[in-house]
């Protein structure tokens, strides 16, 4: 791969990443400046995120004070409530809204029943899911789910991997079809002030 000519070839040699077709690091790479990048990328981050913040409202934690404004959606305490979970789960109030959506719920549900693919496939992705699908789920009543769920990779890398299966063309295409349409649905929602998620 880093002997690819062009832009991907130098970011492979950018990176430090090995030669071989896998884009893994090799394991002296990860000694010295690499580690302590590492690491330091979620503090960089962060230090970016309350500087922007600051820069563009006056209030680096203005975030956070937005969400005051929500109700407390987001919460810890709901973590250890299984039964509103539960309750949240199979109550939908609307097709999608900010609250009660039954899209979200739906999302969730395909992930769930993804899950023995995924630990199939690769057990550490299984974290992932834990905290990028679960715990926002669990946390906020499916509140924002869908946004949520569009970054638990292993979930598309699952569906990618189960449908790529002989004789599944048909579902294939049904699924590409539905996500397009939820995608331009989703959009025009955004686009005409309603909520998307």
């Amino acid at each position: 791969m880093a002997n690819r000519p062009g832009w991907a070839g130098k970011i492979v040699r950018v990176l430090g990443l090995r030669n071989g077709e896998s884009p893994a690091p090799n394991s002296s790479d990860w000694g010295g400046m690499n580690a302590v990048c590492l690491v330091l990328a979620p503090f960089l981050g962060w230090a970016t995120y309350f500087l922007l913040m600051g820069k563009w409202t006056g209030n680096a934690i203005e975030g956070f004070e937005a969400q005051k404004q929500f109700g407390g959606v987001q919460s810890i305490h709901a973590r250890f409530d299984p039964v509103q979970f539960i309750t949240q789960l199979f109550n939908p109030t609307d097709w999608h809204e900010f609250r009660g959506s039954l899209l979200d719920r739906c999302t969730f549900v395909l992930m769930i029943y993804s899950f023995p693919l995924i630990w199939k496939l690769d057990k550490s992705w299984c974290v992932w899911v834990l905290f990028l699908g679960v715990v926002p789920a669990v946390g906020g009543g499916f509140t924002s789910y869908t946004r949520f769920a569009s970054v638990v990779f292993p979930l598309f890398i699952t569906l990618a991997v189960f449908l790529r299966k002989p004789g599944m063309r048909w579902l294939r295409w049904l699924t590409l079809t539905v996500f397009v349409a939820l995608h331009l649905i989703l959009v025009w929602r955004f686009v005409n002030f309603r909520w998307a998620g």
